[in-house]
């Protein structure tokens, strides 16, 4: 199982790279700091196994050569490419403050019928373990299947 996650805030990685691998640490995480990035990676990539997404929007510019910068996008960009597939994967959490663009994202989602959240970051990074793992690891859990030994015995009660 994976999860996608969009973040270019190197202390918002850490904190959720350590509360999934403590909690989840069969999952196969990937970050991306530029949406163009992500976007591509799933285009090249069988998304089955894919869990969860975890979108922020913002993304900062990227130094590059002195004088010049990259623009990486932003969330709505991946919300936008997601709402066009055939069919919703995994539910989507988008993580902003951007109030305006964060329900931009959720509206082009929800109206492709994505199963999705909405989480608001606060307190430094207090908002990882307090908002946002929960919904992740719910998302996790749901996602997950289940074992035929289990399934058996469910479907003969």
């Amino acid at each position: 199982m994976r999860v996608l996650i969009l973040e270019d805030n190197r202390d918002r990685r850490i904190a959720m790279m350590g509360r999934l691998v403590n909690r989840f640490p069969f999952l196969k995480i990937e970050f991306f700091d530029i949406s163009a990035a992500m976007i591509q990676f799933m285009e090249s990539e069988n998304l089955e196994d894919v869990a969860l997404i975890s979108l922020d929007h913002d993304l900062e510019l990227i130094a590059g050569v002195p004088g010049q910068w990259t623009d990486p996008g932003t969330g709505l960009d991946v919300a936008k490419w997601l709402s066009k597939l055939p069919a919703p994967i995994c539910p989507v959490i988008v993580q902003t403050t951007n109030s305006p663009a964060g329900d931009k994202m959720m509206h082009s989602l929800e109206k492709a019928n994505w199963n999705t959240f909405r989480v608001y970051p606060h307190d430094d990074l207090a908002w990882v373990d307090t908002d946002w793992f929960p919904i992740v690891r719910n998302g996790i859990v749901k996602f997950a299947p289940i074992p035929q030994s289990i399934s058996a015995s469910v479907n003969n009660e």
